[in-house]
């Protein structure tokens, strides 16, 4: 029987859902709160045959909220019913942390610090004095180690005594000027008494007039004009204009006051060691270029690494085919269903997985291993001043970076952008980059057509991603200014600490959570477009087939930018999945036949043969790049925008950019070469 239930909070970056997983381990799901969109995970703690549900709230720097994310943690502290809050702390950053944790201790006195990451702590020098803390907060303080599991066990206890009331709390209130100390007193006993209101915090938010709480306030009790004696409490105020600084610099100064007291710092040498990093791969002359040279040696890996596996799982897949055809021709399986099932699904299916395969498990290892030591954020730091310069900011080139793992995420995760516009901006741009299903056709385009050098094709493709930031700048620079009008909003942007990466963490996330995923969804459509494929290449109208009917009705159009009526074909029918369309434009040269291909070799040579060359393959990479988003993307838009001219926009953006650029490179072509 669940005997309470605790909310845990705190900032970006300080390991919660480490905590939270710690805590609950699998006995947790995801739920709405505040009829909200985004979603909060809850989990049942267990102690001694009693339990306790736990709630991990997305993370915030302020209850200030200025995204989805921080409504549902401001709404869910202000509003929901629950029994106390655990705020985690990153034992690198407590003074920073301590700001949200005292605004929430202001909301919910009963509140338990959680210092989280100590062993990070300690390697940098830095000693923390949970008894200093716990007195000069008046609240209990723990440190723990998610990622050891160093002190869970005592965080389990603590978090049980304080809902039952076995640990007691005296927060001591922060001071603040007379002028808002009077009112701020009077207006939380109000509060408190008609409302139900714990702290004086949701006083501050009315005393500061912020409107992300005031609207969410009257919407459950009513307009507050409607109140005559809050109303009339309001009006007989003289609140300064200046309140919501000098409530910030208060708390501000307190958490700089109580870290005075309980951080010790052993060597600070160690401490600035992350600022030299930093000084370098963020500085301006050395930011940008180091972080080519790094994407440029991670294609590198990709490209040469994918080639040996890829030319192995052909083969592998070769010979199984050929067994399956000996086993259906024993058994009597018709031709036409022998047909379908080999040259269609399994041919597909075959060359859908030995070419994307390869790529995405060098890659994303590689991708999770930027993300976990902490550099992501630092590349946004770096394409901040070009994202202003475009109208948007910074927080655009993270999107751009989940784009890469799947156009879908990229979308979902330009949540973070806390500005509607500018998240329209990077939702309309996002796929632009290249994501899981374009990656690997744009690396075997590479090797089939430009270079057989690991080193020269991860160069290429280093020029392509950075051309695809420069046409996103250029795009989004466009959009501000026409149908996206606005000023650049400002953020705050955290860079996280160095950390030693987690290489069990690494191969689980991105083999578990993104290969297999993405491949098992790439599977999935490969079967079903196998059959269309196979359709479209086998069934005869007038002796010529579906496939050659709609390539060469969409040649004449197609060949105006550079490309044929069979590339054209095999980008409109790879709608469902990017990943399918080099299979369809190899089944339409191989007239419906993929049993003689898999290998990139292979491949290479049937298109050459069918007169694919160097200025095609140029304009099928930029179209690869520029296109519209897959089907799953376009739905993915749709939900997030709730507006179809938006989704019709996404699609059409990248569309246009594409035949203008293809157009342009045909044009030179013929011109020149």
């Amino acid at each position: 029987m669940i005997s309470g239930t605790i909310a845990l909070a705190g900032n970006p970056n300080v390991g919660k859902s480490t905590v939270f997983n710690s805590l609950t381990g699998l006995n947790q799901h995801t739920g709405n709160w505040s009829g909200k969109t985004v979603g909060a995970a809850e989990g049942i703690l267990k102690r001694n045959g009693k339990e306790i549900k736990l709630i991990d709230l997305p993370g915030t720097y302020s209850l200030s909220a200025d995204s989805a994310e921080e409504d549902v943690t401001r709404d869910f502290l202000c509003f929901e019913k629950f029994d106390a809050a655990v705020v985690v702390c990153d034992a690198c950053c407590l003074e920073r942390n301590l700001i949200f944790a005292l605004q929430v201790a202001q909301l919910v006195p009963k509140t338990l610090i959680c210092v989280n990451m100590i062993d990070d702590a300690r390697k940098k020098g830095i000693e923390i004095d949970t008894d200093a803390l716990s007195k000069e907060t008046g609240l209990p303080a723990i440190k723990i180690s998610a990622a050891n599991s160093e002190g869970i066990e005592e965080l389990e206890k603590s978090i049980f005594e304080l809902a039952n009331g076995k640990i007691k709390t005296d927060f001591i209130p922060l001071r603040y000027p007379k002028n808002i100390e009077k009112p701020l007193d009077e207006l939380s006993s109000v509060l408190k008494s008609e409302f139900g209101f714990r702290g004086i915090y949701p006083a501050l938010k009315i005393l500061e007039n912020d409107k992300g709480f005031i609207g969410e306030f009257e919407k459950r009790f009513g307009k507050i004009p409607e109140n005559k004696t809050l109303h009339s409490l309001l009006d007989s105020f003289e609140i300064p204009d200046d309140v919501s600084e000098k409530i910030s610099a208060c708390t501000v100064f307190r958490a700089e006051e109580i870290c005075l007291s309980a951080v010790k710092f052993s060597d600070k040498n160690k401490i600035c060691k992350d600022d030299k990093i930093d000084s370098v791969l963020t500085g301006k002359i050395l930011g940008i270029p180091l972080m080519l040279l790094l994407f440029a040696f991670i294609f590198w890996l990709t490209v040469s690494g994918a080639n040996y596996p890829s030319e192995f799982l052909s083969s592998l897949f070769a010979k199984i085919g050929e067994w399956l055809n000996s086993a259906f021709l024993k058994i009597g399986v018709p031709h036409l269903l022998k047909s379908l099932l080999l040259d269609g699904i399994w041919k597909v299916l075959s060359w859908v997985v030995a070419v994307m395969l390869p790529p995405m498990a060098i890659f994303f290892p590689l991708f999770t291993f930027l993300e976990d030591i902490g550099y992501l954020p630092r590349i946004a730091f770096n394409l901040d001043k070009g994202f202003k310069s475009s109208g948007t900011c910074g927080k655009q080139a993270l999107t751009m970076c989940m784009g890469i793992g799947c156009g879908s995420v990229g979308v979902t995760g330009a949540r973070i952008i806390d500005s509607p516009r500018e998240r329209l901006i990077a939702i309309i741009t996002n796929s632009f980059m290249p994501c899981n299903g374009k990656l690997p056709a744009i690396i075997a385009l590479i090797s089939m057509f430009f270079t057989d050098s690991a080193v020269l094709g991860a160069v290429i493709l280093t020029a392509l991603v950075a051309f695809s930031v420069l046409m996103t700048l250029f795009a989004s620079k466009i959009l501000s200014k026409t149908v996206l009008k606005g000023i650049p909003a400002s953020f705050t942007l955290e860079l996280p600490p160095y950390r030693l990466p987690k290489i069990k963490k690494i191969i689980i996330r991105s083999v578990l959570d993104r290969t297999l995923k993405i491949l098992a969804r790439a599977v999935i459509v490969a079967v079903p477009a196998g059959i269309i494929i196979w359709l479209c290449s086998n069934v005869l109208i007038n002796e010529k087939t579906m496939l050659e009917i709609f390539s060469l009705f969409l040649d004449p159009f197609a060949r105006i930018f550079g490309l044929d009526g069979n590339i054209l074909s095999g980008f409109i029918l790879s709608f469902p999945a990017n990943e399918i369309a080099l299979p369809i434009m190899a089944m339409g040269y191989s007239g419906g036949e993929l049993s003689e291909l898999g290998s990139i070799a292979e491949t290479a040579l049937l298109f050459s043969e069918n007169g694919f060359d160097f200025t095609n393959a140029v304009c099928t990479l930029i179209f690869f790049l520029f296109h519209w988003p897959c089907a799953t993307t376009l739905i993915t838009i749709q939900k997030e925008t709730k507006n179809i001219k938006w989704t019709i926009l996404s699609a059409a953006v990248p569309l246009l950019l594409g035949f203008s650029l293809c157009f342009a490179i045909n044009l030179i072509s013929k011109l020149f070469l």
